[in-house]
């Protein structure tokens, strides 16, 4: 993180340090025809801020292969992140560098019950939304429909105008994302490999105190993935949340524990961090369809009763 950082509290202020002016209080696209002083600038504020960038094949640390669309790549920040801003990350020839925008937009009514759905924002740098052209020029064009709305005298429909506008914009990118998933699935099963060993690891380890909770904290200093993009990842390959595949990853280690050895069943829950048998036994039933022993009928080796 760069030693210079400034700390700034509004985007009037940040509008003022690039020479720009303010055309909204609470929201802001940093233009480089409008920052008559644009220079280079480590900011940090109370605002979220979607970046446009180049980046060259191989330039950032995940997932970047020479198939993965090139055009650009768009980087969100939250709330009190860093935000570096150079010359170099001028986006095309349209100079259109990024959108900074106030909390509080979200609690206008296209965006309020959405917030959580925006979960990229949450993303690391290395996790970016790299674009084709066609999805270049539709971010593009919301950009340029969000300015247009900037650019008109401030009434009371202001507000609510930009917040659609920046709802069109980030359901866009999650449409992105989704394509983003989908068309590295080689990638996305190497770090479903990686989270399973954590998971393994963890289960397996003599921790006094085993749950899914600590299990998922636990992957989060294995992995280099942030865990608002595992859980998206997840969702997108297996339909599951991140605590329920943590679960569901539980209940196949039982699985196999059953199937291969002749451990009793409180034996089992306590070696995976269960609070009892019991909870086991219908955790089991409710996410296998069949208890315990019924499955040890059916699938162990050797193929004896379970003892209880």
């Amino acid at each position: 993180m760069p030693d210079n950082v400034l700390n700034i509290e509004t985007l009037h202020q940040y509008n003022t340090l690039i020479g720009q002016r303010t055309l909204h209080p609470l929201v802001s696209i940093v233009d480089t025809f409008e920052a008559k002083q644009f220079k280079n600038l480590s900011i940090r504020g109370n605002f979220y801020a979607l970046l446009f960038k180049q980046v060259r094949c191989g330039n950032t640390r995940f997932g970047r292969k020479c198939h993965d669309f090139q055009t650009g790549t768009l980087v969100f920040k939250s709330p009190g992140e860093v935000v570096e801003l150079n010359k170099k990350t001028i986006f095309g020839q349209n100079h259109i560098l990024g959108i900074l925008f106030h909390p509080i937009v979200l609690n206008e009514a296209p965006l309020i019950h959405k917030k959580s759905d925006y979960s990229f924002f949450s993303y690391r740098e290395n996790e970016s939304l790299h674009l084709s052209e066609q999805e270049k020029q539709i971010i593009l064009n919301c950009t340029n429909n969000l300015q247009k709305e900037l650019s008109r005298d401030i009434d009371k429909f202001s507000l609510r105008l930009i917040a659609v506008h920046l709802e069109l914009l980030m359901d866009y990118c999650l449409r992105f994302y989704e394509r983003q998933f989908i068309t590295r699935t080689n990638i996305n099963q190497d770090i479903l490999a990686h989270f399973n060993r954590c998971l393994e690891k963890y289960f397996q380890s003599e921790r006094p105190e085993k749950t899914e909770l600590r299990a998922i904290e636990f992957a989060r200093e294995e992995i280099p993935q942030s865990l608002a993009y595992l859980n998206d990842l997840i969702r997108s390959e297996s339909g599951k949340t991140l605590r329920e595949y943590t679960r569901f990853k539980r209940i196949e280690m039982t699985k196999e524990l059953i199937r291969t050895s002749d451990k009793t069943l409180p034996e089992i829950a306590t070696g995976l961090g269960f609070t009892d048998s019991r909870t086991l036994f219908c955790l089991f039933k409710k996410i296998v369809g069949s208890t315990p022993e019924e499955y040890k009928k059916k699938w162990g080796y050797p193929s004896n009763e379970l003892p209880s």
